[in-house]
C-alpha cells in the first residue's frame, strides 16, 4: 500500500531503543575506559640545581631498562616479597648502571595511613633517600634527570646527587 506524500506515519515501538540499564552500562565503560589510560601526571621538585646541557628530553621504560634520549643507559629490577633486615617488602627494585653498578635500590610499601611510600638507597654517597613525591622508579628517575643528576650521556652527576640528597630528602 502506497502512503501519499503529505501523510505521516507514526511507529510506536514496545520498547525505546537506548533503555536505562543500557544508558548506565555504556557509563560505566567509559568511566572504566577513561580511567584504565589515565596517568599520574608528572611535577618535578623544582631544587634550582646546577643546570647543564646534559638534560634528557626524552625518557623511556621497559619492564628491566631506563633509556634516555632513545640510549639504553640503566637496568631495572623489580621483586616482589624480598625479605631485607627479617622483614618482608612487598615491593623492590634496583637501578644499576651498564656495568651492573648498583646506583639506587629502593622498597615500596603501604604506610599506615595506607598510602604509598618508598625508601631508597642511594648507593654512589651512601645515603637512604624518602620523598612523600617520589614513589618508585618512574617518580625517581624523572625527578634525578630533570634536576641534571641524570646524564642523557649515561653519566651520574654525583654534585648534583648530593645537592638533591640535601635539598629534597624527609628520612629525618
Amino acid at each position: 500500500m502506497e502512503f501519499p506524500s503529505w501523510t505521516f506515519v507514526e511507529m510506536k515501538l514496545k520498547k525505546p531503543l537506548i533503555n536505562k540499564q543500557m544508558i548506565r552500562l555504556l557509563t560505566i565503560s567509559l568511566f572504566i575506559s577513561s580511567s584504565a589510560f589515565a596517568q599520574k601526571e608528572f611535577t618535578a621538585l623544582r631544587l634550582d640545581l646546577p643546570k647543564n646541557k646534559l638534560e634528557p628530553q626524552h625518557i623511556n621504560f621497559t619492564p628491566d631498562e631506563i633509556y634516555l634520549d632513545h640510549k639504553k643507559c640503566f637496568g631495572y629490577i623489580k621483586k616482589n616479597d624480598v625479605i631485607i633486615d627479617n622483614e618482608t617488602v612487598p615491593n623492590y627494585f634496583k637501578i644499576s648502571s651498564l656495568d651492573n653498578e648498583v646506583l639506587f635500590s629502593g622498597m615500596i610499601r603501604k604506610n599506615e595511613s595506607g598510602n604509598f611510600e618508598s625508601k631508597i638507597k642511594f648507593h654512589p654517597i651512601d645515603k637512604v633517600y624518602k620523598n612523600s613525591k617520589i614513589i618508585g622508579r618512574n617518580d625517581l628517575i624523572l625527578n634525578l634527570s630533570s634536576n641534571q643528576v641524570l646524564n642523557n650521556n649515561c653519566s651520574l652527576n654525583l654534585d648534583n646527587l648530593r645537592l638533591f640528597y640535601e635539598k629534597s630528602n624527609e628520612n629525618n
